[in-house]
């Protein structure tokens, strides 16, 4: 049962996208992240057919999927504050995408190249408008240099490189860069053959080598391996290395509380 309904997922959810493609068109590259309804044959099928280009998100990185989770998010609080206030939801969405962003440009412009008539009332002059949208730019701009100054760029990574891959937050595993599958996404192999996609913030780039295989703040001590019966030239104190238990002599009583 649990394979027939993920077929039937994987079927809804690609009959779903081409009922999308044919009311706005087929894009170049469609993003999405590893669900089931994503990651089957049929959808590779229907990818090729329909010839468009299917990129994932990093696995166990939903950061890397961002612009899909904010526009769930945004969709979400607006239909959360129509409930709240008792509104009507399909206004409160085709408000919001008739309003202006900071570019000048609403949503619906964007995608259809025309304005929507709304029961909102807003105005677009020139200068007024111009000023606005410059003010909460530079607001923006501020906003995101204060955010970004702690933060540091990751280097990318090259093939054959010797990576730790984090598990857990421990970075146990080393293992091989084999490729860029995707913006900051890569393929690696590690040292018992499995083939892993991270995200580099997963990655940490280091000098080892897959053949190293000692282990950080142990010694090992080698053993000479014990001496053969037949050499003659080993006495036999030498060849009997297994410690002599003795007995104490003390006696041991029992204590005046149990002496009934």
């Amino acid at each position: 049962m649990a394979g027939l309904e993920e077929i039937h997922v994987c079927y809804m959810c690609y009959q779903h996208t081409k009922s999308i493609f044919a009311r706005h068109g087929i894009p170049q590259i469609v993003h999405s992240d590893n669900g089931p309804c994503y990651s089957c044959k049929e959808f590779k099928d229907f990818a090729e057919e329909y010839n468009f280009r299917h990129m994932t998100s990093s696995p166990l990185f939903p950061q890397s999927n961002g612009k899909a989770e904010k526009g769930v998010h945004i969709v979400k609080q607006i239909l959360k504050k129509a409930q709240d206030s008792g509104s009507d939801p399909y206004l409160a969405l085709l408000s919001y995408r008739a309003l202006p962003l900071e570019h000048g440009k609403s949503p619906a412009e964007l995608l259809m190249g025309r304005r929507l008539c709304t029961t909102l009332l807003y105005s677009v002059q020139g200068q007024k408008h111009e000023a606005v949208r410059q003010k909460l730019k530079h607001l923006q701009e501020k906003q995101k240099n204060s955010c970004d100054k702690p933060s540091r760029s990751l280097a990318p990574l090259a093939g054959r490189d010797t990576v730790r891959v984090e598990d857990s937050n421990i970075w146990s595993k080393k293992a091989t860069v084999l490729e860029e599958v995707g913006p900051r996404s890569y393929t690696v192999q590690t040292e018992d053959g499995q083939i892993l996609r991270r995200n580099c913030r997963s990655l940490l780039k280091t000098q080892e080598t897959l053949q190293q295989r000692e282990v950080e703040g142990v010694v090992t001590v080698p053993v000479d391996p014990p001496p053969s019966a037949t050499d003659s030239s080993v006495s036999a104190e030498q060849t009997n290395t297994s410690p002599v238990l003795r007995r104490s002599a003390r006696r041991v009583t029992a204590p005046d509380r149990l002496n009934l």
